[in-house]
């Protein structure tokens, strides 16, 4: 068996949320393996962009269009020399993608496809039922339209299991070594 038959391609769904930083830990401690190849996955949605008209007589707005512009290219490039960094110092096989897109959904499967990866992780946004009903959720856009097996995080429940547990096995405040 070859080198890329036993390599396995993960995209992990990146964000600047704590949702997504705990899916990425999440991946690791529970599901990474050695041989993995890590694509992290950002896919913003297309910032918006003032409007203008042309019966105004006013020009487009392209100082503030190059300001939001900016910023998005700024906070991307910033999320991606921290997730860079996290895969450096833990000496992980990686690469990242990503494109602004109206609906970060299909970036994603765009590139998981691309990519021929064998599964995703992502965490939820966190947005209530009410806000999901009109604006979707991500993770459910991409676990209904996936080629590939996609593991959701609940990056809220799970933190909170991974506390009780640990409060489970800690030694009791009040003893004291013989």
């Amino acid at each position: 068996m070859s080198q890329s038959d036993t390599t396995r391609t993960v995209v992990v769904a990146v964000d600047s949320s704590d949702n997504a930083k705990v899916a990425f830990d999440w991946y690791i401690e529970n599901m990474w393996r050695n041989d993995d190849m890590i694509v992290l996955v950002h896919c913003p949605e297309a910032p918006r962009l003032p409007t203008f008209s042309f019966k105004s007589g006013m020009g487009p707005p392209v100082d503030e269009w190059k300001k939001i512009l900016d910023d998005m290219n700024s906070r991307t490039r910033k999320l991606e020399e921290d997730y860079e960094t996290t895969c450096i110092s833990k000496k992980l096989k990686f690469k990242v993608r990503g494109e602004a897109m109206k609906n970060p959904g299909e970036g994603i499967i765009k590139i998981c496809d691309e990519e021929r990866a064998h599964a995703i992780v992502m965490g939820t946004r966190g947005i209530g039922g009410v806000k999901r009903a009109f604006l979707g959720s991500v993770s459910e856009f991409v676990m209904r339209n996936s080629h590939v097996p996609v593991t959701i995080v609940p990056a809220k429940r799970w933190l909170k299991r991974r506390e009780s547990e640990s409060l489970l096995v800690a030694p009791p405040v009040d003893t004291v070594p013989e």
